[in-house]
């Protein structure tokens, strides 16, 4: 559930995946994503970008009969990218809220996350102010997990750390640098709890429900671009055939994601 912020933008032209049908004259699609940060987009082994959101991506361009082109990217770079014209789409699980629709069009909702505390078994330590008083918790920069825990944690003396991506934060929380991470609730699962290295800690069993952290997944459009229609065209036609629930099912556990209704 991120929450770009408005600093420079530092692109790496990944590949190229073509689309299904006529490709070679097909028009690129150009999507950025921020590629660390699992199940959502993260790289493989091998170094080629995988996902939820990649697999969404591609058949987006295959429904569009145009050439997918990822640009992996820092996620503070991806508002200033799409103003830029750096890149048509910012498809990496940002959140639509209503402070980034003033500066850039969003698609149609494609899904909801919930948003959990990340904790050391047994601390007992939950997602509220009280409970974590004088505690150190980190977040990635610009991502709606941080813009709450500035708003509701830090002024009652929560130490909230910002990290460009979780995967800092998990190795801070392994040294004993950190107390609690604050991201979607699979994020933490697939980036860490599953790993050996998670094996001493766990999701605290509290879920906000909370506007901020509650508003649905969609793929920034910059402002104005005639693009949207076809995206949310697509983007509809999937989440209505079941594509995209079907490519959830690869990667999170049941009740750890939801659809808008169709």
């Amino acid at each position: 559930m991120k929450k770009a912020l408005f600093g420079a933008a530092m692109l790496i032209a990944v590949g190229l995946i073509p689309a299904t049908g006529s490709a070679a004259d097909a028009k690129d699609l150009k999507i950025a994503t921020e590629a660390g940060y699992p199940p959502f987009e993260y790289r493989n082994p091998n170094g080629q970008l995988e996902g939820f959101d990649i697999d969404i991506g591609n058949e987006l361009c295959k429904r569009m009969q145009r050439n997918c082109v990822w640009i992996d990217t820092s996620f503070d770079g991806l508002i200033p990218g799409l103003q830029a014209r750096k890149f048509d789409l910012a498809n990496s699980t940002m959140t639509a809220t209503e402070a980034r629709k003033k500066v850039i069009d969003f698609s149609t909702p494609v899904f909801i996350v919930p948003v959990k505390l990340m904790v050391k078994k047994g601390s007992g330590l939950e997602p509220t102010a009280a409970s974590l008083k004088g505690k150190r918790v980190g977040v990635q920069q610009g991502t709606t997990m941080e813009t709450y825990a500035r708003k509701f944690w830090a002024p009652a003396g929560v130490n909230v750390v910002s990290y460009p991506s979780y995967t800092n934060a998990y190795v801070d929380v392994t040294a004993g640098r950190l107390d609690a991470t604050f991201q979607e609730a699979q994020s933490a699962v697939e980036g860490f709890l599953e790993k050996p290295e998670g094996a001493d800690y766990e999701l605290a069993s509290m879920t906000l429900d909370d506007p901020i952290l509650n508003e649905p997944i969609a793929i920034g459009i910059r402002k104005g671009n005639p693009l949207k229609a076809d995206v949310d065209k697509a983007l509809q036609s999937m989440l209505a055939d079941g594509t995209i629930q079907g490519y959830a099912k690869k990667y999170f556990a049941e009740g750890l994601i939801q659809f808008p209704a169709q």
